[in-house]
């Protein structure tokens, strides 16, 4: 059975994403809980527009969020764009920094806003990680086929380059496997089994397996996938260690960013990047539009 579908919400004629949810998981009270925490910045799982009961099972539920895509379609453009995403997903810091460094800051954002909340994510891997399209592909996609038109009837979208889109929003998703309060777990769970603790039987630390899988992403899909990226080895060489406590947290990640970030050359930070390989990530089959200005 399909756990996701594309729908159209009739108040404003929107699509939509209707996911089936465990009832006996966690899942919807750490939904509901990120919900109520909505107007904090720092919060990067998808608005809950409803939650819908089925009349037909008592164990699963439908839960509705907004049509999100892949973090890494469109590709990046420049490395700050890719610091951009990276703290997204890790910065939890609410204090006022200059604004160009606070936009870059934020995907590390999600995962130490989560632990603050000692919610760990458990899969957090790249299928999982979003972007809002809006901006990106105003003429929207087919949900079951990305690379085509919202009717299906054709492949190659127009879409604007990530320069061009002043401030991208990433989210987090799928919190199927997620534990709120516990600061052990035991199971061999999410996309990427070769977090090296992961056990059925010996209780680990799901904070520090987030840090792995999210290291794991870095490596992969942006260091190995794309030249001129190795400014950000050494930090997925750092949360990839195969002994948990020599993983830094989602915070000394972030810092780590931060400090990228003031000390990279402006000209470093805007040079012009393309994948080296299609091997992993297949993006849209579009020719990309030529850039306007310097990210």
């Amino acid at each position: 059975r399909a756990s996701v579908l594309d729908a159209v919400r009739v108040s404003d004629n929107s699509t939509v994403v209707l996911r089936r949810a465990a009832t006996w998981s966690d899942e919807i009270p750490i939904l509901q809980c990120l919900e109520r925490l909505r107007s904090d910045p720092r919060n990067r799982a998808p608005p809950l527009l409803d939650i819908i009961p089925l009349s037909t099972s008592d164990d699963e539920l439908l839960v509705v969020i907004p049509l999100l895509r892949v973090y890494y379609d469109p590709p990046f453009s420049c490395p700050r764009q890719v610091l951009h995403a990276v703290v997204q997903f890790l910065e939890a810091s609410s204090r006022r920094q200059c604004q160009t460094v606070y936009i870059y800051l934020r995907p590390f954002q999600m995962m130490q806003f989560l632990h603050e909340h000692r919610i760990a994510h458990r899969d957090f891997c790249t299928y999982n990680l979003m972007l809002d399209p809006t901006d990106l592909f105003s003429e929207g996609f087919h949900f079951v086929m990305p690379d085509f038109s919202a009717d299906g009837q054709t492949v190659g979208l127009n879409y604007r380059d990530r320069v061009d889109v002043p401030a991208i929003r990433y989210f987090v998703i799928d919190f199927g496997l997620s534990t709120h309060g516990q600061a052990l777990v035991t199971g061999v769970y999410g996309a990427d089994k070769t977090v090296p603790e992961l056990s059925w039987e010996i209780p680990y630390n799901p904070f520090k397996v987030d840090v792995y899988q999210f290291g794991r992403v870095i490596m992969h899909d942006m260091v190995e996938l794309y030249s001129g990226l190795e400014c950000l080895r050494t930090l997925a060489e750092r949360m990839t260690q195969p002994d948990p406590s020599r993983r830094p947290t989602a915070t000394e990640a972030l810092e780590h960013v931060r400090f990228m970030l003031a000390n990279l050359a402006s000209t470093e930070l805007q040079r012009e990047i393309w994948p080296t390989t299609y091997s992993r990530l297949i993006f849209t089959e579009r020719p990309r539009p030529p850039r306007q200005r310097c990210c």
